[in-house]
């Protein structure tokens, strides 16, 4: 991969998270963003080895089928909303 692509099991980690938590703060900012540039989905039928790989250094969890996977920039936006969610649920 060309990037250095963050998983959200790795944002969910980096803020202390519950499992999710990366995930639904993403859903809330993703209209700003775009595919493939910063952020990819990998499908588990085209994409299984990167997958496979992915889950074997522990970066996804283990109960993962498809992958979104985010740029760095994307990455920290999805940490700073996922602080604004914390003191804002509404946020």
């Amino acid at each position: 991969m060309e990037k250095n692509w963050i998983t959200l099991r790795e944002v969910d980690e980096a803020e202390h998270a519950a499992k999710g938590t990366a995930f639904r703060a993403f859903r809330r900012i993703e209209a700003h963003w775009s595919e493939p540039q910063d952020f990819r989905v990998l499908h588990h039928d085209d994409d299984r080895a990167i997958i496979d790989s992915l889950r074997a250094k522990q970066r996804i969890y283990s109960s993962t089928v498809n992958l979104l996977l985010l740029s760095p920039a994307l990455a920290t936006a999805v940490r700073a909303q996922m602080r604004r969610m914390i003191t804002d649920p509404a946020e």
